[in-house]
């Protein structure tokens, strides 16, 4: 599937669960922008990975879905990038972003950053600063390293595509960095040492640790927490594509950590219709309700009944989040507040604060 799909509220999550529960307003901290036609065809064995499954989402075309998917309420604002693909024109992507937050304020600019080419992107960014289009940060990727491997993000390191020349020029322009992590994740210790590094070595950078940090399986996060790294005050968590509840109870229990957690989509990636799911025999997957050219027919057979339940990622999202705050009996009015922090407050109060896309 490459286009963006037809809404549609598959199990009504959101009308009879979620649409009362959220927040009136909301600021989504990860979403993904750009044409189609700055991509380059995806080869057959490219399309054997998730992140293939959209090669664009236009601004008017998340305007136009989020009416449907958070219908009722204000969408305060979006920390938007391109499709951080291999395939991508990595200057027009760029370019695409900068165009839109000139024309739409709430939309907080994050440049894609070539690892093959740093100085490109410093002379990009300072093209668009010059023209009064200020990145407020950065968002780089393994798969722009080109890898000649499947789910490359196991074969390199975040350094390789989150280097030193990078981060020198993000502290002295004090930008944030969007990280997706390499290997397992905040699982992994020498993942743990680089963010620990750059939030020691560079203060002046905001890191928001896309999708919770990432992880293979839940158990992974714990010892993220159970690490110094989320003591350290310029680390947050960014929410998207992680739907396991016990991953938020266990952040909601450390109240010290409630200004770090900020919801993010992955739109269009959070409108895959499925959960993350570790395998005993295929590893880390999704079990989805809809077919995708990267699903696997035995898990998808195996796991039928599971999939008549699903719908889309960011639901389940918010459906985790909403159980881990239920589990723990908080006031409504404490409840609330939290809300509105998560969804909100956290992001423009602690990360975005006085850093507007023309700043």
């Amino acid at each position: 599937m490459s286009t963006v799909p037809v809404y549609e509220d598959h199990i009504s999550l959101w009308q009879n669960e979620l649409t009362a529960w959220v927040p009136q307003q909301i600021f989504d901290a990860h979403v993904h922008l750009g044409p189609p036609e700055i991509m380059a065809p995806f080869s057959s064995h490219r399309t054997r990975e998730a992140l293939t499954t959209f090669r664009g989402f236009t601004y008017e075309e998340s305007r136009s879905f989020y009416k449907k998917l958070y219908s009722g309420k204000q969408i305060l604002g979006q920390i938007a990038f391109g499709f951080p693909l291999r395939e991508v024109d990595i200057i027009s992507a760029n370019n695409y972003i900068a165009q839109t937050a000139r024309r739409d304020r709430s939309v907080y600019p994050f440049i894609l950053a070539d690892p093959n080419n740093i100085d490109g992107t410093i002379d990009q960014w300072r093209y668009w600063a010059d023209a009064g289009v200020r990145f407020v940060g950065v968002k780089p990727y393994f798969d722009l390293l080109g890898i000649n491997r499947p789910n490359s993000v196991f074969h390199c390191r975040d350094i390789d595509f989150t280097p030193v020349s990078l981060l020198e020029f993000m502290e002295k322009e004090k930008l944030v960095l969007m990280l997706h992590t390499s290997s397992i994740g905040g699982g992994d210790p020498a993942v743990r040492g680089f963010v620990a590094m750059v939030a020691m070595t560079y203060p002046h950078i905001r890191i928001l640790l896309a999708h919770m940090g990432r992880y293979t399986e839940p158990s992974q996060f714990q010892r993220l927490l159970q690490s110094p790294v989320l003591d350290l005050p310029n680390v947050f968590l960014e929410m998207s594509s992680a739907s396991s509840w016990n991953v938020y109870a266990a952040i909601l229990r450390r109240r010290e950590l409630h200004n770090k957690l900020l919801f993010g989509s992955d739109v269009p990636f959070g409108l895959i219709t499925g959960v993350e799911h570790f395998s005993d025999t295929h590893g880390p997957v999704f079990i989805t309700r809809h077919d995708y050219a990267w699903s696997d027919p035995d898990l998808q057979m195996q796991f039928y009944a599971r999939r008549q339940g699903l719908t889309y990622n960011t639901y389940h999202v918010i459906s985790a989040l909403k159980r881990a705050m239920d589990e723990l009996n908080m006031g409504s009015d404490a409840q609330d507040d939290l809300k509105h922090r998560i969804f909100s407050r956290n992001v423009l109060d602690r990360v975005l604060s006085s850093m507007g896309s023309d700043a």
